[in-house]
C-alpha cells in the first residue's frame, strides 16, 4: 500500500515537474524496488537501516538550523510537529519494552531528541511574526 502512495506521489512531482522520463519510469521502478529489498539477506536491511539514520537526522538538523537562524519556524505546523513528538515518544518507549536491537533504539533517541528541539522551538518562537508578515500587518 505505501509503495503505492509512493508511487501516486512521484508520478504526480515528476507530472508537475515536466519530467516525463522519470514520471513514466517510476511505475515501474518502485515495484522492481521493492522486490529487490525483499530479496536480500538479513544483514543488507540492517545496513540500509543504518543508512537512513544520518538523512533522517540531517532533515531535522537542517529544520533545527533554518528556524534558529529564522528566529522563527515559519510555515512549520505546531500540529504535525507535535503528532511527530508523540509518536516519536511512545516509539520510543515500545522500543524500549519490546526490542533488543540498539541500532533500532539509536534511531528511536535520535529522532526524539531532535523532535523535542523543533517543539521547544515552537514554544521558544510562539509569539514570534515573520518579516513578512509583520509588514502585511504594519498596513492593515
Amino acid at each position: 500500500v505505501v509503495s503505492t502512495q509512493s508511487t501516486g506521489i512521484l508520478v504526480q512531482f515528476f507530472h508537475y515537474t515536466g519530467n516525463n522520463t522519470l514520471k513514466l519510469l517510476t511505475p515501474l521502478a518502485i515495484p522492481a524496488l521493492c522486490l529487490v529489498l525483499t530479496k536480500l539477506p538479513q544483514q543488507h536491511l540492517a545496513l540500509g537501516l543504518t543508512a537512513v539514520v544520518p538523512l533522517m537526522a540531517l532533515s531535522k538538523i537542517l529544520q533545527i538550523k533554518s528556524n534558529f537562524m529564522n528566529g522563527h519556524t515559519g510555515q512549520l505546523s505546531f500540529v504535525t510537529s507535535l503528532m511527530n513528538f508523540g509518536g516519536t515518544l511512545a516509539r520510543l518507549f515500545t522500543v524500549v519494552q519490546e526490542v533488543d536491537d540498539q541500532l533500532i533504539l539509536a534511531n528511536c533517541v535520535t529522532v526524539f531528541v531532535l523532535n523535542t528541539v523543533i517543539v521547544l522551538q515552537f514554544l521558544a518562537y510562539w509569539n514570534v511574526t515573520p518579516p513578512k508578515q509583520r509588514h502585511s500587518k504594519q498596513l492593515e
